[in-house]
């Protein structure tokens, strides 16, 4: 089978994308580890049902499989997954850091509780996780055919309102897994990350966007289970790419593009002035043309949008020229 001989750590997989991972993972030839903290979407409490269930679920169709119970959002703790994955398998080839949370709340409303737990869970986590992986692979050299696959969101490159914690989150997953990609080459580690889209807890709490998530009789394109191959194809062999980032919603794919410093003013070597500075990128775009991900496919928009820009027309209570003779 493709991942034959393979040991593959999935956090966050006791239900939804992350189940859906571990069972694919499992039938392609991996021992698995199914981290759970089997919180509720809120990110409180524990239960160590989910991620038992899913062991016994991939145990029944005959893989091999051990529960962790503990949290990636502390640091110590993820050490403590990594090394429990390595002392019961003898090693480790594939990170999934799939754990994660979907709180969001908008500026001048979110507590600092709000905050922490989009950063720790989506992205301290996904680093912490990183880290003491990075570390054994470090301990033990080089080696082909490892693999560190992260979750980001379509809200990492393009962020939506009221959840500015869990954008920021997973834009910085994707940034975290470009640095990776180049550090960790040299010790045979490809790192990619996924931006999927699918119906799971996570959306629940979000009426507006479940709506969006129609389940089709004939295929039902938001089953979570519906990213698994993409993480097993970017875990094996077969894979080519390292440090990129991958939509999937169902049976599309998509391949984002980088961030990209397209338009350039020079003051020849003197310092600019504010009033220069205006002049000089006067003939710059306010907005960006670019293709976002949502549910139902890929449009083309613009960033900021055009009611950002609208809605600061309104506000502005000077003009530019007024402003620049106040300086």
């Amino acid at each position: 089978m493709l991942l034959d001989g393979k040991v593959a750590l999935v956090t966050g997989a006791g239900r939804g994308l992350g189940r859906g991972h571990a069972r694919a993972l499992a039938a392609a030839g991996a021992r698995v580890v199914v981290n759970d903290l089997g919180g509720a979407s809120s990110g409180e409490g524990s239960d160590p049902a989910p991620a038992q269930a899913v062991v016994d679920e991939i145990r029944a169709a005959g893989g091999e499989a051990v529960a962790d119970g503990r949290s990636v959002a502390d640091w110590n703790s993820a050490r403590a997954i990594v090394d429990a994955a390595i002392e019961h398998f003898g090693r480790l080839d594939i990170v999934v850091n799939n754990a994660g949370i979907g709180h969001g709340t908008p500026f001048g409303t979110m507590e600092e509780r709000d905050w922490n737990l989009a950063i720790n869970i989506n992205l301290k986590g996904t680093a912490a996780i990183t880290h003491w992986a990075a570390r054994h692979w470090r301990e033990t050299g080089p080696h082909a055919g490892r693999a560190l696959i992260n979750t980001s969101s379509p809200a990492g490159p393009h962020p939506f309102p009221t959840a500015s914690g869990y954008g920021a989150a997973k834009a910085g997953v994707a940034a975290l897994t470009q640095a990776a990609a180049i550090e960790l080459a040299d010790l045979g580690v490809r790192a990619n990350a996924i931006t999927p889209i699918a119906r799971t807890r996570m959306v629940e709490g979000t009426p507006d966007l479940l709506a969006l998530l129609v389940a089709d009789e004939k295929f039902d394109r938001y089953l979570p289970e519906r990213a698994a191959p993409l993480v097993v194809y970017l875990a094996s062999p077969l894979c080519k790419f390292t440090g990129r980032l991958f939509g999937i919603e169902g049976d599309d794919v998509y391949l984002w593009g980088e961030w990209s410093a397209e338009h350039h003013a020079n003051n020849h070597g003197a310092q600019w002035t504010p009033a220069q500075l205006a002049e000089a990128l006067e003939p710059f775009p306010a907005q960006d043309r670019r293709w976002m991900l949502q549910p139902g496919g890929r449009i083309e928009n613009l960033s900021p949008p055009d009611e950002t820009l609208a809605a600061l027309k309104r506000g502005d209570a000077l003009k530019r020229g007024d402003a620049l003779k106040r300086v």
